[in-house]
């Protein structure tokens, strides 16, 4: 389990500001925090950060302007953890008064949850049970990806009042604009599909030349066994690959990309610039150009210019 969680924040003029832990007693210094924040980027851009610092590695998660951070225990795997801090950050109060009970809460949230994960309480679950035993069983082929990309607007400044749900802020400040409370105006672009309105779309790879899905992916790869750099050809349904040097396998999951092209099955052509296709995936319209570029963006204002009473 992770030896701690810890509240940190971001002040402009003073810079990282040391917040609440749990367990009680855990003390961050004001150059750790600094080092958690430059884990998210110098912009603070990146939700989830990485930072290893002396005493172990911590996984964080920005809510600009607050930060949540669990130092992991040794040989703790990161990405479960990262998982499992998601999930709990839905129920954190970013705008909590009580810092102290929220982090003690947030901490045996994702310690519950965590325990939840294991092999044998994953199993327990009924919907999880079924669902493996229709693959074992062969009812299920295979769990395929849609890669979908929803074009989603947050509002940072409103997020530091409403809260951190994204989506229902969202509706807010609709609500508001309604209510003729604010005035909505148009920033900037957003993909909308123009014969549905759907702003979710399916994202794939196609041939620069003949249009064809059906490509694989020909990767350079850094070898973790002998440091090569070698290339792999990974088309689906593939779990590892070989080095061409060592010829030792490494899973796909673990491999460390260094870069990429595509080889189209249908033409042959080796590229490392295919063409990015955009499917609607509610009416499964391909979008063109006037569908990426053509959808606009809301921001909104107050209804009174406070600039004309002066």
């Amino acid at each position: 389990m992770p030896q701690a969680m810890f509240a940190i924040w971001w002040d402009d003029t003073l810079g990282p500001l040391v917040g609440r832990a749990s367990p009680d007693g855990f003390a961050l210094t004001g150059d750790e925090a600094l080092a958690v924040f430059l884990g998210h980027g110098v912009n603070q851009e990146a939700r989830i950060g990485y930072t290893n610092l002396g005493r172990g590695l911590v996984v964080s998660l920005m809510e600009a302007p607050n930060c949540i951070g669990v130092l992991l225990d040794k040989d703790e795997d990161p990405q479960v953890v990262e998982r499992n801090l998601v999930r709990v950050a839905k129920d954190i109060d970013f705008n909590s008064e009580d810092w102290d009970t929220e982090i003690h809460a947030a901490f045996d949230g994702l310690k519950r949850l965590m325990r939840s994960s294991t092999y044998d309480e994953l199993l327990a679950r009924p919907e999880v049970r079924r669902m493996i035993d229709d693959l074992v069983e062969g009812r299920l082929d295979a769990l395929h990806p849609r890669h979908i990309l929803r074009a989603a607007s947050t509002y940072p400044a409103a997020a530091k009042y409403l809260g951190s749900d994204h989506e229902e802020n969202e509706r807010t400040l609709r609500d508001l604009a309604a209510a003729g409370l604010l005035v909505p105006r148009t920033y900037g672009r957003r993909v909308q599909c123009r014969q549905c309105g759907s702003s979710e779309v399916e994202v794939s790879l196609t041939c620069p030349s003949c249009d064809s899905k059906d490509l694989y992916k020909v990767y350079a790869v850094y070898c973790q066994h002998c440091g090569n750099r070698t290339q792999a050809l990974i088309p689906d349904d593939l779990t590892e690959v070989c080095c061409q040097y060592c010829k030792a396998p490494m899973k796909v999951s673990d491999l460390a990309v260094l870069d990429v092209e595509v080889l189209c099955q249908e033409c042959g052509r080796a590229s490392p610039d295919p063409r990015i296709a955009l499917t609607c995936t509610v009416c499964g319209r391909r979008l063109g150009n006037v569908d990426i570029l053509g959808g606009t963006g809301l921001s909104y204002a107050s209804k009174i210019d406070r600039r004309k009473k002066h």
